[in-house]
């Protein structure tokens, strides 16, 4: 038996397992311990123990492991978590491996897109530290079991954080700090923070962009390859001179135009990305890309580059941020150790699943009333009725998604068609800003129908605009851009939820569900029955669904 655990340490810490080639089990730790990212320097030890009970394996089954961090340098850190693990487990001694950050995104991705070669970018707000800088953009070509990198771009380390005044207001930014070199992923947290919204809180700023127009162009920016330069200036300096120039107080200029400004970094992140990966496609012709790290959950640049590149296939893992870390750690100590392997991995539903009784004892605990239906059929078309007649229903069924996206294991359901739901879920459970759309699941044969996508849509990764003829029909799940966020679900990989598709077909005409993540505002997307009892009950959620039961409040 050849078993590989993979271990992330930093924000977004995890653990995955891969048996015999096959990946069996991945979790990030903030759905044990419910903390939003579950930032720390710690072993994530407790996710460590229920992937392993849920595998039915022992820290004795582990040949060898595979660790990342972030923002380190030097064997000193490495040292102690190796120490740590050891003193945890009391155990044989188990071959280590320590793997870089950018490393790990490009080895999660390329080993589970399935291609035999392909062009690799890893972007994100940052790796790991080299030589007194850190990892911002890293290229990559990879062939069979070999990775090669070609190409890296390195950015200053931070000055404190973000949120501080000195990174994101130009009136409080020191010259020297001006003149740093960022991330393009960075650059987009700093845009953010400028708007006002908190590290994280990027979605927010993609949302936004979709109301406003660009208000600075950069299409002339020069891309070619990683040699580029992102200041710390760039962007805010142009909009302290349309300040000024406006007459208007910074603070009000900046309130007035958050719109315009979040779509400038927006068109500024795409030009650079799409450029940059269209001039290393002609270096290293390739028809395939794996793209890795926070950049690549901005959907709406992921499918402008299918638009834009000559590419045949593109991989983005559901996991693309440091989520994923642990299972590009696994993978690279599964080849360190073993040597060439072809790996299978069932995505996206990686983490755990609960049994009847669990669930049952849960819903007992709370004293809640339920009813338990042993035909699929039946419970389809019940959920489908509940959902026609605008309940708002959460659902929890089999393993939990690998990935920051609910892709309805943990989601919240209700009906795409009607034109007041989206405010009705905010006004009720999720309680966003109007500016954020909620998106569409739709059954998997149907999803180039109703959408003009230009590539398969399973992990909520890809935006594009809706169909016109369905927009109206469509309104809940419209943005004001026409743009929707897709997830398509086939009869193959999930026969039940395909099966509620095609009952809420036969009633509103569409097989398209709204889906939104089950949780509240600040709090990770909900993991056992307990965690979804408990949100379903502070909140204004009319039914949940757990597995073949639903669950009533009075």
């Amino acid at each position: 038996m050849k078993v590989a655990l993979g271990i992330h340490v930093g924000h977004d810490r995890g653990a995955c397992i891969i048996k015999d080639g096959e990946v069996l089990a991945a979790l990030s730790q903030e759905r044990i311990d419910r903390i939003k990212h579950s930032q720390s320097i710690e072993i994530p030890f407790e996710t460590i123990n229920a992937l392993l009970k849920y595998c039915d394996l022992t820290i004795d089954d582990i040949s060898c492991i595979g660790l990342s961090h972030v923002a380190i340098e030097g064997e000193a850190v490495k040292d102690i978590h190796c120490r740590d693990f050891f003193e945890y487990y009391r155990c044989e001694y188990i071959p280590f491996y320590f793997v870089s950050h950018h490393d790990a995104h490009a080895y999660s991705s390329y080993f589970s897109s399935g291609f035999n070669e392909s062009l690799v970018f890893v972007a994100d707000g940052g790796g790991d530290f080299i030589d007194g800088k850190q990892e911002s953009e890293t290229i990559y070509i990879a062939k069979d079991t070999n990775i090669q990198k070609i190409d890296k771009r390195l950015q200053n380390i931070a000055v404190r954080h973000m949120k501080d005044p000195i990174n994101h207001l130009y009136p409080f930014m020191p010259t020297y700090v001006q003149n740093l070199e960022m991330s393009l992923a960075r650059k987009y947290s700093q845009i953010t923070h400028l708007l006002g919204f908190k590290s994280g809180e990027e979605g927010k700023t993609m949302g936004l962009a979709s109301y406003g127009k660009s208000i600075v162009n950069y299409n002339n920016s020069n891309f070619n390859n990683l040699s580029f330069s992102t200041k710390y200036s760039d962007i805010i300096k142009e909009l302290q001179t349309l300040q000024i120039l406006s007459n208007k107080r910074y603070k009000d200029y900046i309130k007035e135009n958050r719109a315009d400004i979040a779509k400038t970094v927006q068109n500024y992140i795409e030009n650079a990305i799409i450029s940059i990966i269209k001039n290393y496609l002609e270096l290293y012709p390739c028809k395939n890309l794996c793209l890795s790290g926070g950049l690549f959950l901005n959907c709406l640049t992921n499918h402008k580059i299918i638009e834009n590149c000559n590419l045949e296939n593109i991989f983005i893992l559901p996991a693309s941020g440091d989520d994923g870390q642990a299972l590009g750690s696994a993978y690279y100590a599964y080849l360190q150790q073993f040597g060439k392997t072809k790996f299978s991995i069932n995505l996206p539903y990686l983490g755990l699943s609960y049994s009847d009784d669990e669930i049952l004892q849960s819903i007992k605990v709370k004293n809640l009333k339920y009813v338990k239906y042993d035909n699929n059929q039946l419970l389809a078309s019940k959920i489908a009725n509940y959902i026609k007649n605008n309940k708002i229903i959460a659902f929890v069924r089999g393993r939990s998604e690998f990935g920051p996206r609910a892709l309805c294991h943990r989601s919240i359901l209700a009906n795409p068609t009607n034109p007041n739901m989206k405010d009705i879920l905010n006004n009720r459970v999720k309680h966003r800003e109007e500016f954020r759309p909620f998106a569409p699941t739709v059954s998997f044969e149907d999803q180039f129908k109703y959408f003009n996508l230009k590539v398969f849509s399973e992990y909520m990764l890809f935006a594009t605009t809706v169909k016109e003829t369905f927009r109206n029909d469509l309104c809940a799940i419209t943005h004001v851009d026409n743009t929707a966020r897709i997830q398509a679900i086939s009869k193959e990989k999930d026969p039940f939820l395909h099966l509620i598709l095609k009952e809420i077909e036969k009633l509103t005409g569409y097989p398209i569900l709204l889906n939104t993540s089950f949780n509240v505002a600040g709090q990770p997307i909900v993991e056992s029955p307990l965690d979804a009892l408990n949100t379903f009950l502070c909140t204004d959620i009319d039914l949940l669904v757990l597995e073949n039961y639903i669950v009533f409040k009075s």
